[in-house]
């Protein structure tokens, strides 16, 4: 059953003015606005988890959106678990070779006790319920959609057989929609989210105004964090990408960072990576 929400931690959080660049490394930097720092949903739950879909699935249906995030996480846990017995034998098999084997023994079958009873059907409904909790506002769905790889996404939904125009129109679908995810989740304080947003322009995955939009990111993560080692690494590569920036690119930069840090002060939140 679900069970209620830890009370929040009230924090501040570093939403300084953004027009003064840093030049040095904060060890212990100050907080100026107060963030709402989020627990983590608890997703995996006691027992079996046939024992506790109906309910779950009752509470979806009725407009959870933590239990749409329940059932997609556990569901998607399910998706590699052995469907039956044979696939059991099979598994343990291949993980017999392993290096670390007891472990990966223990772990497949205590994934498989776990997952008894939900079938393949239900197992690839994890993106249904995990696309809907992330358009409803789930930053944990949100990031968690941002995690899978495209491969694992066209594999999980059947895709694979598609001709190739279709396979690429609809990966590039899911792309599309992981970026817009990932920058409604960082607008919400996720430092996930940031953190992916800038490894995708820092890597030219997103090639539109890319080091200015990294260096805003950059920026943005150093004014929510509440972590010290994590203040530090941006400010480091902010420091590094600063000289790079033509004085368009700075403006460009500039104008994002205000955007979205009033979104963020606005909503209140912070999600972070730990």
């Amino acid at each position: 059953p679900l069970s209620a929400p830890p009370i929040p931690e009230i924090i501040a959080a570093n939403l300084t003015d953004s027009k003064d660049v840093s030049t040095q490394q904060n060890e212990a930097h100050t907080n100026d606005i107060q963030l709402i720092v989020m627990q983590r949903t608890q997703w995996k739950q006691q027992g079996q988890f046939k024992e506790h879909f109906k309910n779950l699935k009752v509470a979806a249906e009725n407009g959870d959106i933590e239990a749409k995030y329940i059932i997609a996480a556990n569901l998607r846990y399910c998706l590699s678990a052995p469907i039956d017995d044979n696939a059991l034998h099979l598994k343990l098999e291949t993980v017999a070779q392993y290096s670390d084997a007891g472990e990966a023994i223990d772990n497949t079958l205590e994934k498989f006790e776990y997952c008894t009873g939900i079938n393949e059907i239900a197992r690839r409904q994890f993106y249904t319920y995990l696309v809907d909790a992330a358009q409803h506002g789930s930053v944990a769905a949100q990031e968690t959609f941002a995690n899978l790889t495209p491969e694992f996404y066209m594999k999980s939904q059947g895709f694979e057989t598609l001709n190739r125009g279709e396979y690429i129109k609809k990966r590039d679908t899911y792309k599309l929609q992981k970026v817009a995810f990932l920058e409604q989740a960082a607008q919400h304080g996720s430092e996930k989210a940031l953190m992916a947003l800038s490894d995708l322009y820092h890597s030219q995955q997103l090639t539109e105004n890319s080091l200015a939009n990294a260096y805003a990111l950059n920026r943005l993560m150093m004014e929510i964090t509440n972590n010290n080692d994590l203040y530090n690494r941006y400010a480091w590569f902010e420091q590094r990408q600063y000289p790079q920036l033509s004085a368009d690119e700075l403006a460009s930069a500039q104008t994002m960072i205000e955007k979205w840090q009033s979104s963020i002060s606005k909503n209140g939140t912070l999600y972070p990576s730990d």
